[in-house]
């Protein structure tokens, strides 16, 4: 019954989304090679679902929502900035602060053996007591229907005067299995733990939505994320 249900599901995901366009998001960790088009905008809200111990999730979930609007500047390089909130178990929402992105797309696609993007983050608080800085190179590749990404992130933290950088790197393999309709696995590595799990993507430019789950494999640092969640919706406006 469950398996018949969940064709289902996706048969009418496909079918009523066929006035959709041909792109969208593969990834919900990872980056790919792409960029919003010149002159287009478009608001995305992430949904992100943390715990400590994946054994029991009653009580441990924190809840991190993420507003973005994005916009493309030219051909190559498009900015976003986020509004970011918090919810901590048994706690109220709070504002968490805010992101200022972009990202630079160099070349062409095929140019090069991986396509390369370059990606810069500024994140802050409201009253400049914390600062982040971010950034990423994009190398991505298309081998037919199956698409690789590796992301090596730097991240710089400044909290109570003190700089704090670590070395991450994020990383996806997916397969379009239809236009609409993506799968894949996603990884992330850091100093605290390293986590898998599978995403999946479905619809195109004018809306669409990816969601993932990790989990850790081996030890991860006392109070890190043994489990995550994110939802992504994208809507163009």
């Amino acid at each position: 019954m469950k398996t018949r249900n969940l064709i289902v599901v996706l048969g009418i995901l496909i079918l009523t989304s066929s006035w959709l366009a041909a792109d969208n998001r593969s990834y919900v960790w990872t980056y790919e090679y792409q960029t919003m088009n010149r002159g287009e905008a478009e608001i995305e809200h992430y949904t992100t679902f943390t715990s400590p111990t994946i054994d029991s999730l009653t009580g441990t979930v924190t809840t991190e929502h993420n507003v973005e609007i994005e916009v493309g500047m030219n051909d190559h390089f498009d900015f976003s900035v986020y509004q970011n909130f918090k919810q901590k178990p048994g706690e109220s929402l709070e504002y968490s602060g805010y992101k200022l992105r972009a990202r630079i797309r160099i070349g062409e696609k095929g140019l090069f053996l991986f396509d390369p993007l370059l990606y810069f983050e500024y994140k802050g608080k409201p009253d400049f007591s914390e600062h982040g800085l971010e950034g990423k190179l994009i190398a991505a590749k298309d081998f037919g229907a199956i698409n690789v990404s590796l992301n090596p992130v730097v991240e710089m933290e400044y909290a109570n005067e003190y700089w704090d950088t670590k070395i991450k790197l994020n990383a996806g393999v997916r397969y379009l299995i239809h236009p609409l309709l993506k799968a894949g696995i996603e990884f992330r590595t850091s100093e605290s733990g390293s986590y898998f799990g599978p995403t999946i993507s479905h619809g195109a430019d004018r809306f669409w939505f990816a969601i993932g789950t990790l989990r850790n494999f081996g030890d991860v640092d006392d109070g890190k994320p043994e489990y995550m969640t994110r939802l992504i919706l994208g809507l163009e406006l």
